[in-house]
């Protein structure tokens, strides 16, 4: 199931994405935690493992007697829910910050006060409340609790790394010694991509060809995060990749399409062998993280969500004329929101973006109250609600799912955009290689 805004199609959002679909240059910016990847039984259950260890080293010879009567666990998977939505938190060290500083608070400085009476889920609308107003995350911690409560941010970074990467995981990746948690697996290993070998081959048919990736991953998560997606894209690396540039390269300007154009032709015919990837026109990049489809990843040491330059820097290096960010939390939705009241306030020619989040639940009406565009309960139907969204606006029928785009995917129209497209990445190697409510209602994607 899904659901598109009652109107977006005549929306300048909705309107600058079906301009600019026939062209080939929309792009498709994804997160990864919680939209690529099932990350519920890994940094989530980081940041619960985390947040009890780090409590108890804070409340050092008290800690026994203090979480006597604490419940188990002291987080829950609700818990962490609530701080992501709320915004501010996208980075879980930040969240392990800020979990245990309210639970040592709580035990020890708050203690018989009536701040030890207010549940997490009540802190984290607090924390809400403050990131719409530009003090949330731990600006917002540092506000309301005790300093001697509050943990370095050194403390809760490393004691969630070594649950999630496991303690021989960071002694490899990082040359780190664990302290906290020295016996610990890692849950990293957990991971399952959710992206599955259909998606992207869907989308590439219905004439989008750009896509990156913003994350709150950084470094070696990031690679770990691409070895494990690039298997399940359904697209060959090189498939026409290379190809397609040496085509390109060695034909003039008048002669480009022909060239785009016979290269499709034998992408089609190997997208029709059974049992094999799909080709496809995306040019496959090289990055610091590894070679994948993804031409631009933006992670949070370039720019941490909801920052809105992440979201224009990503859209100008795929040259994008439109684009639409999918994303689960209360961050992501902010990164597209901030883009459009902060930087496209300032200047209106920057292309337009949608804002796509993945939802179930109460969290739907949340996220509808709050200005998404489109809510999908898992990123498989992402093809079925543009298509609904491409056919909300035609006055004629539109091609299905399985084959609407075809014609625009890799053909005249779009060959010398896609020639000027490659000699820009090449030229801007850099960037990629250094580094509606009340209306409306869930539509059925079958």
């Amino acid at each position: 199931m899904f659901w598109l805004r009652p109107g977006l199609a005549d929306t300048l959002q909705g309107l600058g994405w079906l301009a600019n679909l026939p062209v080939g240059r929309c792009a498709a910016l994804f997160d990864v935690d919680g939209v690529l990847i099932d990350v519920s039984s890994s940094f989530r259950r980081s940041v619960a493992a985390a947040t009890a260890t780090l409590v108890r080293v804070s409340l050092g010879d008290a800690a026994s007697a203090a979480l006597a009567d604490a419940p188990t666990p002291l987080v829950t998977a609700d818990d962490i829910h609530h701080f992501k939505l709320a915004g501010g938190f996208n980075s879980d060290w930040d969240l392990v910050l800020a979990l245990t500083a309210l639970w040592v608070a709580r035990l020890r400085e708050w203690r018989g006060q009536p701040q030890a009476a207010i549940t997490l889920a009540e802190w984290a609308e607090q924390s809400r409340v403050a990131a719409e107003a530009g003090q949330g995350g731990v600006a917002w911690v540092r506000a309301v609790v005790p300093p001697s409560a509050i943990p370095s941010r050194h403390d809760a970074r490393w004691v969630h790394e070594e649950y999630y990467l496991g303690a021989q995981g960071v002694r490899t990746v990082y040359g780190h010694t664990p302290r906290f948690a020295p016996d610990a697996p890692g849950f990293a290993h957990a991971e399952e991509p959710l992206l599955d070998t259909t998606l992207l081959p869907t989308l590439i048919r219905q004439g989008i060809t750009r896509f990156g990736i913003i994350t709150g991953r950084d470094g070696p998560e990031v690679e770990a995060a691409l070895r494990l997606l690039t298997s399940a894209t359904g697209l060959r690396d090189d498939a026409l990749g290379d190809e397609l540039n040496d085509a390109l390269d060695d034909a003039p300007d008048d002669r480009a399409d022909e060239a785009l154009s016979g290269v499709a032709d034998g992408a089609q015919s190997a997208r029709n062998q059974p049992g094999k990837p799909a080709a496809s026109v995306v040019l496959w990049a090289d990055s610091t993280y590894g070679r994948s489809p993804f031409a631009v990843i933006v992670p949070s040491s370039l720019y941490r969500k909801p920052d809105p330059r992440g979201l224009a820097h990503a859209i100008q290096a795929l040259d994008a004329g439109a684009a639409f960010f999918i994303g689960d939390t209360g961050d992501d939705l902010g990164l597209v929101l901030r883009y459009r009241d902060e930087l496209q306030r300032a200047d209106p020619t920057l292309p337009q973006t949608l804002a796509v989040m993945v939802a179930e639940g109460a969290t739907v009406a949340t996220y509808q109250t709050r200005g998404a565009d489109i809510i999908l309960e898992h990123v498989r139907e992402l093809p079925a609600a543009l298509a609904a969204l491409a056919q909300g606006a035609a006055p004629t029928p539109s091609p299905s799912p399985a084959t609407a785009g075809e014609g625009s995917l890799a053909r005249p129209q779009v060959a010398r955009q896609r020639k000027r497209a490659a000699a820009g990445q090449r030229a801007k190697a850099p960037l990629s290689r250094r580094s509606g409510v009340g209306g409306g209602g869930l539509i059925s994607s079958a």
